[in-house]
Order: C-alpha cells, then sequence, then structure tokens
C-alpha cells in the first residue's frame, strides 16, 4: 500500500482574522499570512471558487489550515452545510491518480478537486468516514 502522510486538520471559518486571533490568544498559534486563491474549477459544482487561507503550527508540529469561502460553491457546503468546523483532514500522497482509482474502487464518493501551482488534490466524502472529508493533496516539485 502507497505511503500516505498526514498534512493538516483544516477548519472552515466565517471570518478568519477573528478564528486566527482566537487560537493565538487561547492556545500560541502563530499564522502564516492569509492567501487568497482563486481556483477557476475548485467548486463542489465544477465552478470557480475564492477563499481566504492560512496555515499555522501547534507546538508540537500539528498543522491547522483555516478557510475562509469568499465566492462560490465550495466543497463543504456540498457535504457539510454552511457551517464553521473542521471540515477535512489532509493527507500527502505521491500518486493521486492511483489514489483516486484505489478510492473509487472502495466506494468513496469524489466531492471535488483542483490544482494550484503547488498541488493538486481530491476531496473524498464517505460515511464511514465519520463526518469529515478527506483530502488527498499531491505536492508539485
Amino acid at each position: 500500500m502507497p505511503a500516505r502522510r498526514f498534512l493538516h486538520f483544516g477548519f472552515r471559518v466565517h471570518d478568519i482574522e477573528r478564528a486566527m486571533a482566537t487560537y493565538r490568544d487561547l492556545l500560541g498559534i502563530e499564522w502564516d499570512a492569509v492567501a487568497e486563491h482563486a481556483i477557476a474549477q475548485g467548486g463542489a459544482d465544477g465552478g470557480p471558487i475564492r477563499s481566504k487561507v492560512t496555515h499555522g503550527k501547534s507546538g508540537d508540529g500539528v498543522e491547522i489550515e483555516l478557510v475562509q469561502y469568499l465566492e462560490g460553491t465550495p466543497v463543504d457546503d456540498s457535504v457539510l452545510g454552511d457551517r464553521e468546523g473542521v471540515s477535512h483532514i489532509a493527507f500527502v500522497v505521491d500518486d493521486l491518480a492511483a489514489e483516486r482509482a484505489l478510492a473509487v474502487a472502495k466506494g468513496m464518493r469524489i466531492v471535488g478537486e483542483g490544482a494550484a501551482p503547488r498541488a493538486s488534490w481530491i476531496f473524498l466524502h464517505d460515511e464511514r468516514l465519520g463526518g469529515a472529508l478527506v483530502q488527498l493533496v499531491q505536492l508539485n516539485g
């Protein structure tokens, strides 16, 4: 079986600056600069999506991603509704095409996918995953 490495926990938030301040004040997490991303075909409906994203790490190195959607239909909406909280758990994979085929063969639903200069990814949903999406990410380079 190919190796998969934990990448991050992804949280959907409605106000990224407020969430950053709260995690910083409560848990001491320092955040990367907020970046705005526009992806032409990243939405649940295959349409464009625009979001604000930042990453931070806990004291023991666990990465957390905060995402605030600005435009489009996020994958989170199609499966989790319009709520804040843990939306996905991300893993790095070496061969996204092989992982896609394996997931489909095991009955998983691919509910979103996208690509950016840094990575390509798919989002998987299945009731056996306990309510969160799983994101498989192949880093470029």
